[in-house]
């Protein structure tokens, strides 16, 4: 579970990184500590939107839900600690939510209320429908 969940943080550090990067037209610039790894002036200027947390976290309800909706739809044992381990493990250590939340407080803080209303309320709406669609996928999915 542990290994799972360093495994999902080190791809959200990457993902968030390569996407800010990516948004903001810089290419993600090595660091010293690891190739491919982005360092600070990668990251989006203070007041814009986190795409890069907003890509992780959507893409984490959706890769959640396939796992669920695959895992109900198997109901064995094994799909059941699967799901437990990359769900919890990867998928926890993945997603932030924490991330998220302090990203709109301070877009509010800014004074940026309606991109810090429409980042809080866009992000819920975006993650239950990613999530929703990654359950239906996961049970068509083939055991």
């Amino acid at each position: 579970m542990a290994l799972a969940g360093g495994a999902g943080a080190i791809a959200r550090y990457i993902v968030d990184g390569r996407v800010t990067a990516a948004a903001a037209g810089k290419a993600a610039t090595p660091s010293r500590r690891g190739r491919g790894a982005p360092t600070g002036e990668a990251r989006g200027a203070v007041g814009e939107p986190p795409v890069g947390t907003i890509v992780v976290n959507i893409s984490a309800c959706l890769i959640l839900g396939v796992l669920t909706g695959w895992a109900r739809a198997e109901a064995t044992a094994g799909a059941a600690s699967l799901t437990f381990i990359l769900g919890t493990g990867l998928m926890g250590g993945y997603s932030t939510f924490s991330t998220a939340s302090l990203e709109g407080a301070r877009l509010a803080a800014l004074g940026r209320w309606r991109a810090a209303a429409a980042h809080g309320l866009g992000m819920m709406a975006a993650c239950l429908a990613s999530g929703a669609a990654g359950m239906a996928l996961g049970a068509w999915l083939p055991g």
